[in-house]
């Protein structure tokens, strides 16, 4: 549409004319029908369902405008196998991961963010966050490569993505040594965990993420 024109007057319906590369269609409609159309455009839908939602998610946000699901999940699976180059580290110890992701209604994942977690027995808004230690994350924003994920035709769909992620191959993309506490490039680092516990991460190796809260990680706007 190029223009549209509405002409209003006291008594009866109002006209519309429509235009579309020069040619005019017009058409009457009631007032009541404005007004309608009018609180449609600015107040919209205001109860959208999530469906089910996965195990461990605490929090999920709607964009009606964008079309797609924020849905932030709770790792805490404490152990996973990980593959560094050729090296399988089984049962390796991880540190409390918050997972988030967008997911299109069609169901693909367009945006995927990882971030670590203070290990508090409840996470809320003022959780601390902490650098992630490993590879392939800028900030929060994590970068899986060629590999592609299934389409999600549910929310709850997501439970098993993030372990399946963490198992996938992973090289030295975005691996910063001031990162990790001690100072160890990534091999050395991952040789060094391998045998160590969760606590061990947050007495020895975790580096705050200043002025960083669980809050920020929630709010998909304008964060890391």
């Amino acid at each position: 549409m190029d223009q549209m024109v509405l002409h209003i007057q006291e008594n009866g319906p109002f006209l519309l004319e429509e235009y579309y590369q020069g040619v005019a269609k017009t058409k009457y409609i009631h007032p009541k029908t404005l007004v309608e159309c009018i609180q449609a455009s600015t107040f919209p839908q205001r109860r959208i369902a999530s469906g089910p939602l996965p195990k461990g998610a605490i929090a999920v946000s709607i964009s009606v405008e964008q079309e797609n699901r924020y849905v932030v999940m709770d790792c805490d699976i404490g152990y996973t196998d990980i593959t560094y180059m050729d090296t399988v580290y089984e049962h390796f110890p991880l540190p409390r991961l918050v997972f988030g992701f967008v997911v299109e209604n069609g169901g693909r994942i367009s945006q995927i963010r990882l971030g670590v977690a203070d290990d508090e027995r409840k996470l809320t808004e003022t959780t601390s966050m902490y650098q992630y230690p490993f590879s392939n994350v800028e900030g929060f924003r994590l970068c899986i490569g060629g590999n592609r994920l299934p389409l999600m035709p549910t929310l709850q769909s997501l439970g098993s993505i993030p372990e399946y992620i963490l198992r996938l191959p992973n090289n030295d993309d975005y691996f910063q040594i001031s990162h990790n506490r001690l100072g160890l490039g990534h091999r050395d680092l991952l040789e060094h965990l391998k045998d160590k516990d969760r606590g061990y991460y947050y007495s020895h190796t975790l580096v705050p993420m200043p002025n960083t809260t669980l809050g920020d990680f929630l709010n998909l706007e304008g964060s890391q």
